[in-house]
């Protein structure tokens, strides 16, 4: 579910802010967190939210009724700048995507994609690849959601 939020004040000169509650179709972790995420919007919007609230995990139309009672609620959000890399190269075979890269290094012979969290590197020989580019996807996660004073 995507929740827009349009900053009457921000320092960061943001015309909108996108950020996502995920309610899944099961509970995990994510449906927790974006079902936190539309808790804490209908608290300061002063919504009641239903007795049961994980009766929203997998319902996202209830969740967007609720949600569209607090539309106009003032709000203030704590924002975290995330960042994610990707690595694509095209080569005779097909496109070829490396997500959550840490770090490209490349010798004469291969690129080797560095990814985060430990995983292991990806090798792309330099021979098969005919293009290649880094992409750079920036956002702002809502982190923190709390009625404007």
């Amino acid at each position: 579910m995507e929740l827009c939020f349009r900053p009457e004040r921000s320092r960061l000169e943001l015309e909108e802010i996108v950020d996502y509650a995920d309610l899944g179709p099961a509970l995990t972790v994510p449906a927790v967190s974006g079902l936190g995420k539309v808790l804490r919007i209908l608290k300061a919007g002063r919504v009641a939210a239903p007795s049961d609230p994980l009766s929203l995990v997998g319902r996202e139309g209830a969740a967007a009724e609720l949600l569209q009672r607090a539309v106009g609620t003032g709000l203030r959000l704590g924002l975290q700048p995330r960042s994610r890399l990707r690595f694509v190269a095209w080569t005779e075979a097909g496109v070829q995507t490396v997500d959550d890269v840490a770090e490209v290094r490349e010798d004469e012979h291969a690129y080797f994609v560095v990814r985060c969290g430990g995983r292991f590197p990806v090798r792309i020989e330099r021979a098969a690849v005919v293009r290649q580019r880094t992409e750079l996807d920036r956002w702002h996660e809502v982190v923190e959601i709390q009625a404007a004073r």
